[in-house]
């Protein structure tokens, strides 16, 4: 299957320009909780209107792109201090403490803040949602053959999208499916396992009317819902809340907390995980998504917004030309001024952690391009930099400006889109549910070509046959499937709460601490590495090579120009290790509720976990 691989900007234009037409009609950046949203259209206008109901739909997008949503705060800081990411601070700031298992309701990042913070802009969008679909079902008649139908379809996946994150980033939080009103603009927080609960039944009933990829005008970028997204993120639900998590002790019990499943029969795997088999299913057998032939093309084409659907990428946050950061917090750091970047010290906020370019197989392809062990500096590649020694060490190579299409950052902002769902995730959630139901070679079969594009085909017979035939037991597969989703997804958002549900959280990241101890060292697994790391310019006088980073490679290579670094101690200093993580990760599993979201409720919300 092939598709047009083109520079589309519509959905970026249509955030930036057309909200403001329809922002204020019922929701706003403002805190809505303050009171109810008024309109000076009647609802009937508006929800009877195609053109008018669609600006209702962006209002709810744009919430993505809010100061403190996704763009400046939930993406740069949720998910980072696992195996395989780290926050790059050698400081125990607030922004850090929000990676570091250490926050505090007073946490300046979140709390007090001029703009809403994360929460608040999560709760706006799930506001303007609730409205769309109110008036939806009054007065647009949808249906799944006409553009109402799709509509409403959308503004269920996008609810459903913004309660997953407050599940990933609060846990239990407030369950608002109606418009607010004035009796229930204060509201204590709900058992997670009811939200749960409604946005699977939510998305079963959306996909009744979304195309599938191609299959509409709407659906033709990645940057619109469409079916297999909200079946992927069904599924993504299902293995989360049937898997582990941190919870209360009771309802009354603020202080207590325990790691367990749910107790609600209606999400044990026993019922979920068929769920999300038949879903995943559904999404391959549907042909609309391929998997790109090569890992490192996945991120190129991120890089120079090459949106169209059908391809690797299932759903992606359209941020503008103007908003989203994910260049600025995930990029390779480049610390002056360039050919690629129009200002200074971007990148490298998150970063691989040490020890994860020597977790992977030395000739797995997807090592070179998630772990690259250089910045940017006076307009080459450098192993240090004139920046101050958290810029240390790795960065993940999945974001580069040299990748772009043009010079990026006029402002902070680089406009580069968030993939949040990958076909490479329906091929492994599905290989980890028919593990669990008990068919371990159906488990292999989409293991395989996830390793077949991470090797190449003369290792394939090691690496990916001999590998999957070794693995007979559901406990191997099982551990084959929580490395195989490290390797392929280090840097996207999502190893933290796979290891939360798996139960694996604390003792990965503790782990991990162990583990950059013992690389700094040479001990244990890494006595044998080199000492000494070389390097050398090029002849394009940009692009540097190395010797030295495997086993074996301890002498100086021939030819002339190389240049020597202890690489393991310019990357892992005794500041790094004790900011790695400042209490017990599951302990600390999810944020506390903000001061300032605290004091609007009137009492109403209150902190568990201890907080």
């Amino acid at each position: 299957m092939k598709y047009n691989y083109t520079k589309i900007k519509i959905m970026k234009k249509i955030i930036y320009l057309l909200v403001c037409s329809v922002i204020g009609l019922f929701s706003s950046c403002s805190d809505f909780l303050s009171a109810p949203s008024k309109s000076s259209f009647s609802e009937e206008i508006v929800f009877s209107n195609e053109k008018l109901t669609e600006n209702m739909i962006f209002d709810i997008y744009s919430f993505f792109a809010q100061t403190n949503s996704h763009r400046g705060r939930f993406q740069p800081y949720y998910g980072m201090n696992t195996d395989c990411e780290m926050f790059n601070s050698v400081e125990l700031t607030d922004q850090a403490s929000l990676c570091t298992y250490s926050s505090s309701p007073a946490n300046s990042q979140m709390s007090g803040t001029k703009d809403p913070n994360t929460w608040t802009c999560f709760y706006n969008a799930i506001e303007a949602a609730n409205v769309c679909l109110k008036g939806i079902e009054e007065y647009g008649n949808p249906s799944p053959d006409n553009l109402m139908g799709y509509f409403y379809g959308e503004a269920l996946t996008l609810r459903a999208t913004f309660y997953y994150d407050l599940i990933r980033g609060w846990g239990d939080v407030p369950a608002r499916f109606e418009p607010v009103t004035d009796a229930t603009i204060y509201m204590k927080k709900s058992d997670r396992d009811v939200i749960y609960k409604r946005i699977i039944d939510d998305l079963e009933e959306a996909e009744n009317y979304l195309p599938w990829p191609n299959d509409s005008e709407r659906t033709s970028t990645s940057e619109r819902i469409n079916k297999a997204y909200a079946k992927a993120l069904r599924a993504r639900l299902c293995l989360m809340a049937s898997g582990y998590s941190q919870r209360p002790l009771s309802e009354n019990d603020h202080k207590g907390s325990e790691l367990r499943l749910s107790n609600d029969p209606d999400l044990q795997k026993s019922v979920l995980y068929p769920i999300a088999k038949k879903e995943l299913e559904d999404i391959i057998n549907s042909e609309k998504c391929i998997l790109e032939k090569t890992f490192m093309q996945i991120f190129k084409n991120n890089c120079q917004d090459y949106i169209a659907a059908g391809g690797e990428s299932l759903f992606e946050i359209p941020f503008a030309d103007g908003r989203g950061r994910m260049m600025q917090h995930f990029a390779v750091y480049h610390y002056d001024k360039s050919k690629y970047i129009s200002t200074t010290k971007k990148g490298g906020q998150n970063v691989p952690t040490p020890t994860l370019y020597y977790d992977y197989d030395e000739s797995d392809l997807r090592r070179d391009v998630t772990c690259v062990p250089y910045k940017w500096e006076k307009g080459a590649q450098v192993t240090r930099t004139s920046a101050v020694d958290q810029k240390e060490g790795w960065n993940f190579g999945k974001y580069r400006y040299e990748w772009t299409a043009e010079v990026r950052l006029v402002t902070g902002d680089d406009g580069l889109n968030q993939i949040y769902v990958r076909y490479a995730d329906v091929y492994l959630m599905l290989a980890e549910v028919l593990n669990e139901l008990g068919d371990k070679d159906g488990a292999k079969d989409y293991i395989r070509p996830i390793r077949e594009r991470a090797f190449l085909e003369s290792d394939r017979k090691i690496k990916v046959d001999d590998y999957l035939d070794a693995l007979i037991t559901k406990e191997q597969v099982f551990k084959a499937i929580v490395d195989e989703r490290k390797f392929e997804f280090a840097g996207e958002m999502l190893r933290k709460q796979d290891l939360i549900r798996w139960n694996m959280l604390g003792e990965k990241v503790q782990d991990t601490k162990r583990k950059m101890t013992a690389l700094r060292n040479y001990e244990g697994d890494y006595a044998a590495l080199p000492q000494t790391l070389y390097y050398r310019l090029k002849s394009d006088k940009e692009t540097l090579e190395f010797y030295g980073f495997n086993k074996g490679e301890n002498v100086m290579p021939e030819g002339d120009g190389w240049a020597t670094v202890n690489w393991q101690q310019a990357a892992i200093s005794d500041l790094r290790l004790q900011c790695f993580y400042l209490t017990d990760p599951d302990m600390r599993q999810y944020w506390p509720i903000f001061q300032s979201d605290l004091d609007t409720q009137l009492g109403y919300l209150v902190n568990d976990y201890g907080y």
